[in-house]
């Protein structure tokens, strides 16, 4: 997987492949830039495992000394080192036979891929802001049609009860799916599937008539056929039958970073 520029700075983050609890990454992030722990809470929510970012050597070895304190395992990791994650490949239909996944998007793209290459697993509900346009014919109000009349009835002069416009609104709606990256040790391949575009017959007879259960269940497979494989804190909960709508992820963009923290740590560990 390639690594980022280098840049000078550093990132600290966890090394265990479960998170650390929110209060303690407050406690954390409070502590090693002296901020009020409000404001460092709004940054540990979407921290995912980065306990410090940017850094100059002297600001990654502060934070390094407060994990310490707390007895959380951590790196401080150059930011040349940081792989760069590969955009996600989307795929629709996957088969499991002889420990392989074979998969493709339903049109010209097929593969297969040992299921002991898999890197890590990353798992989350993704909200995903949509904007749709919609044409409407508005005319002139009740009010402004009644002035008209009046005026007319008043002087005769034929003004008209006013003309239809057409109207374009912007309507605006947040939905939510359920997304799965795949990443594999082969130059950083990363597969994704989403629970509204995926073809479950490979649950074959566990297969149900709900997306997210088969979601879930396709997540389990998965994690069975690559136990070695890193997991997300998305992945995890799935595995022990938690809810996912508890963990904080807001966008698209809490996944990316969490996948991003895992891949890192694969690096760091020579995976």
């Amino acid at each position: 997987m390639p690594m980022g520029e280098g840049t000078g700075t550093f990132s600290v983050i966890a090394t265990d492949e479960r998170l650390p609890g929110f209060v303690l990454l407050t406690s954390i992030i409070a502590e090693s830039r002296g901020l009020h722990h409000d404001d460092a809470g709004r940054i540990a929510r979407h921290a995912w495992g980065f306990l410090g970012e940017d850094l100059d050597e002297t600001g990654a070895d502060a934070v390094l000394e407060r994990c310490a304190t707390y007895g959380v395992k951590a790196a401080k990791v150059p930011a040349a080192a940081i792989p760069v994650l590969k955009l996600p490949t989307l795929i629709k239909k996957a088969v499991f036979a002889d420990g392989n996944f074979n998969y493709t998007d339903g049109n010209l793209l097929a593969g297969s891929e040992g299921c002991g290459d898999i890197l890590l697993l990353a798992a989350a509900p993704v909200k995903e802001e949509k904007t749709r346009t919609v044409k409407t014919t508005e005319g002139p109000s009740g009010g402004e049609r009644a002035v008209r009349l009046g005026i007319m009835a008043v002087t005769g002069l034929p003004i008209g009860l006013g003309k239809s416009k057409e109207v374009k609104k912007e309507i605006k709606s947040s939905e939510v799916s359920f997304c799965m990256d795949i990443i594999f040790r082969t130059e950083g391949l990363r597969l994704r599937l989403n629970s509204d575009n995926f073809d479950f017959s490979c649950l074959k007879e566990k297969r149900t008539y709900s997306s997210q259960t088969n979601f879930r269940l396709m997540c389990a497979e998965l994690a069975a056929c690559a136990p070695h494989a890193l997991k997300n804190a998305g992945l995890l909960a799935i595995l022990e039958s938690k809810p996912l709508t508890v963990l904080p992820y807001d966008s698209a963009e809490d996944l990316e970073k969490e996948t991003l923290r895992l891949a890192a740590l694969a690096a760091l560990r020579g995976l």
